[in-house]
Protein backbone atom coordinates (compact mmCIF):
# COMPACT_ATOMS: atom_id res chain seq x y z
CA UNK A 1 0.00 0.00 0.00
CA UNK A 2 1.27 3.34 -0.57
CA UNK A 3 0.18 6.89 0.52
CA UNK A 4 -0.29 9.66 -2.07
CA UNK A 5 -0.34 13.34 -2.06
CA UNK A 6 -2.45 15.74 -4.75
CA UNK A 7 -0.19 15.89 -7.09
CA UNK A 8 0.51 12.34 -6.88
CA UNK A 9 -2.94 11.15 -7.36
CA UNK A 10 -3.12 13.81 -10.36
CA UNK A 11 -0.06 11.46 -11.93
CA UNK A 12 -1.71 8.48 -11.60
CA UNK A 13 -5.41 9.79 -12.64
CA UNK A 14 -6.10 7.90 -15.76
CA UNK A 15 -4.95 4.81 -13.92
CA UNK A 16 -7.63 5.93 -10.79
CA UNK A 17 -10.09 6.68 -13.57
CA UNK A 18 -9.81 3.25 -15.31
CA UNK A 19 -10.31 1.47 -12.14
CA UNK A 20 -13.16 4.05 -11.06
CA UNK A 21 -14.92 2.89 -14.23
CA UNK A 22 -14.50 -1.04 -13.66
CA UNK A 23 -15.88 -0.48 -10.19
CA UNK A 24 -18.97 1.79 -10.55
CA UNK A 25 -20.33 0.65 -13.93
CA UNK A 26 -22.34 -2.38 -12.40
CA UNK A 27 -25.11 -2.48 -9.95
CA UNK A 28 -26.35 -0.66 -7.87
CA UNK A 29 -24.28 2.20 -9.19
CA UNK A 30 -25.06 2.57 -12.67
CA UNK A 31 -22.39 6.04 -13.44
CA UNK A 32 -22.58 7.02 -16.80
CA UNK A 33 -20.41 7.96 -20.00
CA UNK A 34 -20.61 11.31 -19.08
CA UNK A 35 -19.76 10.56 -14.80
CA UNK A 36 -17.03 8.91 -16.22
CA UNK A 37 -15.46 11.38 -18.19
CA UNK A 38 -16.00 13.97 -15.66
CA UNK A 39 -14.20 12.06 -12.96
CA UNK A 40 -10.45 13.31 -14.07
CA UNK A 41 -11.57 16.59 -13.37
CA UNK A 42 -13.48 16.13 -10.26
CA UNK A 43 -10.39 14.09 -9.04
CA UNK A 44 -8.12 16.94 -10.02
CA UNK A 45 -10.56 19.36 -8.26
CA UNK A 46 -10.35 17.52 -5.22
CA UNK A 47 -6.88 16.53 -4.79
CA UNK A 48 -7.45 19.99 -4.02
CA UNK A 49 -8.83 20.30 -0.69
CA UNK A 50 -6.96 20.76 2.35
CA UNK A 51 -5.55 17.93 3.87
CA UNK A 52 -6.49 15.72 0.91
CA UNK A 53 -4.79 12.54 1.32
CA UNK A 54 -4.95 8.99 -0.58
CA UNK A 55 -3.93 5.28 -0.51
CA UNK A 56 -3.31 3.29 -3.66
CA UNK A 57 -2.85 -0.75 -3.84
CA UNK A 58 -1.17 -2.52 -6.56
CA UNK A 59 -0.84 -5.99 -7.64
CA UNK A 60 1.60 -6.92 -9.67
CA UNK A 61 2.20 -3.63 -10.55
CA UNK A 62 -1.54 -2.78 -11.34
CA UNK A 63 -4.05 -0.67 -9.20
CA UNK A 64 -6.36 -2.23 -7.79
CA UNK A 65 -7.12 -0.55 -5.07
CA UNK A 66 -8.04 3.53 -4.08
CA UNK A 67 -9.44 5.29 -1.24
CA UNK A 68 -8.96 9.10 -0.54
CA UNK A 69 -11.00 11.60 1.65
CA UNK A 70 -9.62 14.71 3.64
CA UNK A 71 -10.71 16.18 7.23
CA UNK A 72 -14.40 17.34 7.53
CA UNK A 73 -13.88 21.41 6.99
CA UNK A 74 -15.95 23.54 9.50
CA UNK A 75 -17.72 25.27 6.88
CA UNK A 76 -20.52 23.90 5.40
CA UNK A 77 -21.66 26.44 3.34
CA UNK A 78 -21.48 26.03 -0.48
CA UNK A 79 -21.14 22.13 -1.20
CA UNK A 80 -24.40 20.39 -1.88
CA UNK A 81 -23.39 17.03 -0.10
CA UNK A 82 -22.89 19.21 3.14
CA UNK A 83 -25.90 21.10 2.65
CA UNK A 84 -28.16 17.79 2.13
CA UNK A 85 -26.79 16.47 5.31
CA UNK A 86 -27.82 19.27 7.07
CA UNK A 87 -31.38 19.07 5.93
CA UNK A 88 -31.77 15.55 6.12
CA UNK A 89 -30.09 14.71 9.38
CA UNK A 90 -30.75 16.65 12.95
CA UNK A 91 -27.94 18.97 13.76
CA UNK A 92 -26.76 17.37 16.18
CA UNK A 93 -25.96 14.54 14.53
CA UNK A 94 -24.18 16.38 11.69
CA UNK A 95 -22.28 18.18 14.13
CA UNK A 96 -21.00 15.15 15.93
CA UNK A 97 -20.49 13.19 13.45
CA UNK A 98 -18.58 15.87 11.10
CA UNK A 99 -16.78 17.71 14.31
CA UNK A 100 -13.06 16.54 14.06
CA UNK A 101 -13.60 13.71 11.28
CA UNK A 102 -12.44 12.36 8.30
CA UNK A 103 -14.43 12.43 5.46
CA UNK A 104 -13.77 9.04 3.16
CA UNK A 105 -14.82 10.27 -0.23
CA UNK A 106 -14.10 7.61 -2.24
CA UNK A 107 -12.98 3.62 -1.51
CA UNK A 108 -12.89 1.32 -4.35
CA UNK A 109 -11.23 -2.39 -5.03
CA UNK A 110 -11.80 -3.96 -8.73
CA UNK A 111 -13.89 -6.39 -8.78
CA UNK A 112 -11.10 -9.16 -9.64
CA UNK A 113 -9.25 -7.89 -6.42
CA UNK A 114 -12.00 -7.84 -3.83
CA UNK A 115 -12.09 -10.36 -1.25
CA UNK A 116 -8.41 -10.34 -0.30
CA UNK A 117 -8.60 -7.37 2.19
CA UNK A 118 -7.97 -4.78 0.01
CA UNK A 119 -10.24 -2.48 1.06
CA UNK A 120 -10.26 -3.38 5.06
CA UNK A 121 -6.69 -2.08 4.61
CA UNK A 122 -6.83 0.90 2.73
CA UNK A 123 -10.02 2.32 4.90
CA UNK A 124 -7.36 0.91 8.02
CA UNK A 125 -5.15 3.33 6.65
CA UNK A 126 -7.63 5.95 5.74
CA UNK A 127 -9.27 6.30 9.65
CA UNK A 128 -5.90 5.21 11.18
CA UNK A 129 -5.53 8.27 14.07
CA UNK A 130 -8.94 9.62 13.81
CA UNK A 131 -11.29 9.16 16.86
CA UNK A 132 -14.44 9.83 14.02
CA UNK A 133 -14.66 8.95 10.52
CA UNK A 134 -18.00 9.39 7.95
CA UNK A 135 -18.39 7.80 4.67
CA UNK A 136 -22.04 7.79 2.05
CA UNK A 137 -22.72 5.09 0.58
CA UNK A 138 -25.63 2.63 -1.33
CA UNK A 139 -27.73 0.89 1.27
CA UNK A 140 -28.03 -1.59 -1.73
CA UNK A 141 -24.09 -1.73 -2.30
CA UNK A 142 -22.30 -4.95 -0.95
CA UNK A 143 -19.79 -2.29 0.57
CA UNK A 144 -22.67 -1.25 2.97
CA UNK A 145 -22.62 -4.96 4.34
CA UNK A 146 -18.28 -4.40 4.76
CA UNK A 147 -18.18 -1.46 6.37
CA UNK A 148 -21.20 -2.45 8.73
CA UNK A 149 -18.75 -5.58 9.48
CA UNK A 150 -16.02 -3.59 10.80
CA UNK A 151 -17.58 -1.33 12.79
CA UNK A 152 -19.60 1.57 11.13
CA UNK A 153 -22.75 2.81 12.41
CA UNK A 154 -25.68 4.17 10.15
CA UNK A 155 -26.73 7.60 11.20
CA UNK A 156 -28.88 8.74 8.82
CA UNK A 157 -29.74 8.90 5.08
CA UNK A 158 -29.57 10.86 1.86
CA UNK A 159 -33.07 10.30 0.41
CA UNK A 160 -32.44 13.03 -2.58
CA UNK A 161 -29.24 10.65 -3.38
CA UNK A 162 -30.70 7.29 -2.15
CA UNK A 163 -27.66 6.93 0.03
CA UNK A 164 -26.83 6.41 3.74
CA UNK A 165 -24.75 7.84 6.03
CA UNK A 166 -22.32 5.63 7.79
CA UNK A 167 -20.26 6.79 11.09
CA UNK A 168 -17.15 5.01 12.23
CA UNK A 169 -15.82 6.12 16.07
CA UNK A 170 -12.48 4.57 16.56
CA UNK A 171 -12.63 2.08 20.06
CA UNK A 172 -15.98 2.54 20.58
CA UNK A 173 -19.36 0.54 19.03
Amino acid sequence: MERLDGPACVTISDEISGLYRQCFSEPPWYETEEDFAAFPGKLARQVERPGFAAWVERDGGELVGVCFGWPTPAEFSGNAIYEELQRSCTQATVAWMTKGSFEVVELFVSPRAQGRGIGRRLLGAAVDGWSRAWLLTSPAAPAARFYRSLGWKRVGSLPERALEVLVFRAGRS
